[in-house]
């Protein structure tokens, strides 16, 4: 209490319960009747005397024993301050329960996946110059000139100049290109499924229980 917490006040347990829907802790007075309670600090003893001071400022009754203390709970405390405060505030919804409840949570790794570019493939087509050498076989033809003697009287028109033209022939070779497919390409994507192991650091809660009650009778 006070101008940043420099004082404390002690309250009973009975007034006190966890509001689960709300996640909060519920103290069933008011404000002013709390910030004018009983002060404590860590100096201060709850002794019987203080510890009856502190229930009679809040209407409670101390139980003589141990099997009574509880008895008179929050529930009934609460409906006793309701009551007397009807007219100011509504608590039609709150549950009668004198339970405090402590969550233990703790990291769950949960993996999933997502699609990122790996890198690419590409596939170029490059025009490269190369010399190759085939053999065509060719025909050509060749003159041979033979002289024969012959014998015999030549006639006056026979006597003369005359000329003769033999033609001679030869194949040459005619070299021409044209594109002809020798080679096709497929190129598809297919999709593999495989399993990755990863590691990760999770926390979690541990709860301990110290019990440093001084009970009487026990």
């Amino acid at each position: 209490m006070g101008f940043l917490g420099t004082r404390s006040t002690l309250i009973s347990f009975q007034m006190v319960r966890a509001n689960d829907r709300r996640q909060v802790i519920e103290v069933a007075a008011e404000k002013e009747t709390v910030k004018n309670g009983p002060t404590f600090d860590d100096d201060r003893e709850i002794t019987p005397e203080f510890e009856n001071e502190v229930y009679s400022y809040y209407g409670l009754q101390l139980a003589s024993s141990v099997e009574e203390r509880g008895s008179y709970g929050y529930g009934d405390y609460y409906a006793e301050q309701t009551t007397q405060r009807r007219g100011v505030t509504d608590r039609t919804d709150v549950s009668y329960e004198d339970e405090l409840r402590l969550q233990r949570t703790e990291e769950e790794l949960v993996a999933g996946t997502r699609e990122r570019e790996a890198g690419s493939i590409r596939v170029r087509k490059r025009v490269r110059t190369t010399r190759e050498h085939i053999e065509v076989p060719t025909r050509h033809e060749e003159v041979s000139v033979e002289r024969v003697p012959v014998k015999g009287a030549a006639s006056e028109a026979e006597i003369g100049e005359d000329e003769v033209v033999v033609p001679v022939i030869e194949e040459e070779v005619v070299v021409q290109k044209r594109p002809v497919v020798k080679e096709e390409v497929r190129i598809r994507k297919d999709v593999v499924e495989d399993t990755e192991v990863v590691e990760e650091d999770v926390r979690r809660e541990e709860i301990e229980v110290e019990d440093d009650t001084d009970r009487r009778g026990v």
